[in-house]
């Protein structure tokens, strides 16, 4: 018994760790996000060695995951970091858009889509000066690649929460408008639109109530078919857009192996070249040691040859005597 007020502390020490934890990885994503892409990689890379060297493998392995954004991702994530508001305001027409799509509004959904329009321009005009400030111009293709993914998020909520978040990785599109509208919808014509119904389906319908349930039954089953061929075609569109973003995901990890694999290489090529630098140096000092020694050699050898002749001299006068 005396062991059990323990366990609760033990808990919440595991608890505050992985909050820790959790609190550092998104420090670390908030900064690499906030890079131009070109960056992104070799500070990530760093991030990575610097947990590893402090003994988090856990943290290390998650930054490691943390994938580089595209180009238009990244100019995503420049709106949401400093034009939070505009986009929240953009963003907002969602909801707009989605209600007259499920009304099937015809005037609504014009003025939305102009309005739709105009702003996801202004703002991608907007974020290419963020990204002209951040020194890394982005280039007309790349805007309107930023348009599509603005687009996509106004279609589709998922993709509007990892706008807001700042830290988009991908470049999305959407081809349709808005959410997609419901099947059973009913127009909503402006007043000066609305037909009256016509008295002779009035009559029909009250003198004989059978055809007309026959009638109501036969445009609830078109109404039916037509939901399930419209959930079957966006089923499909969602297993092809799956698979892409798959193919994508694979295509920028490759894409970040080779850049690692040609910044190491870059490397390895620095270090060879300060190698044969200092070698060449080597090599010249050891030249010159070499003229100096043989300069040396040839002044000891003229000493050593008159230190021969003097001593050859010397004898021969002892001889003499």
């Amino acid at each position: 018994m005396p062991d059990t007020p323990e366990q609760p502390v033990q808990i919440l020490d595991a608890d505050a760790d992985a909050d820790s934890a959790g609190a550092e990885l998104d420090a670390v994503a908030e900064y690499l996000y906030g890079l131009v892409p070109d960056d992104f990689v070799p500070e990530r890379d760093a991030a990575v060695a610097r947990a590893r060297e402090s003994g988090d493998r856990e943290l290390a392995r998650g930054i490691g995951r943390l994938r580089r954004p595209t180009r238009a991702a990244w100019l995503a994530n420049l709106l949401a970091r400093h034009r939070g508001e505009q986009l929240d305001g953009l963003l907002g027409l969602a909801a707009g858009l989605a209600d007259a799509q499920r009304t099937l509004d015809g005037g609504a959904l014009r003025q939305l889509s102009s309005k739709r329009h105009q702003l996801v321009a202004a703002m991608a005009r907007e974020a290419g000066r963020l990204a002209m400030q951040a020194g890394d111009p982005a280039a007309e293709s790349v805007l309107r690649e930023l348009q599509g993914i603005l687009d996509a998020a106004l279609a589709r909520p998922d993709i509007a929460a990892q706008v807001r978040s700042g830290r988009l990785t991908r470049t999305v599109s959407y081809t349709g408008f808005g959410p997609e509208a419901d099947p059973g919808a009913t127009p909503t014509p402006a007043p000066s639109e609305r037909i009256p119904a016509a008295p002779e389906q009035t009559d029909v319908a009250e003198a004989d109530p059978a055809a007309a349930e026959r009638a109501e039954q036969e445009r609830a089953e078109r109404a039916r078919a037509e939901r399930e061929r419209r959930e079957r075609t966006l089923a499909e569109a969602e297993a092809e857009e799956d698979a892409a973003l798959a193919r994508q995901q694979a295509d920028e990890y490759a894409r970040d192996a080779a850049l690692e694999a040609r910044d190491a290489a870059r490397n390895r090529v620095a270090e060879l070249i300060a190698e044969l630098d200092a070698a060449r140096e080597r090599e010249r000092d050891a030249a010159s040691a070499t003229r100096d020694a043989e300069a040396t050699a040839k002044s000891s050898a003229r000493a050593a040859g008159a230190a021969a002749t003097r001593t050859a001299r010397a004898r021969a006068r002892l001889d003499e005597a």
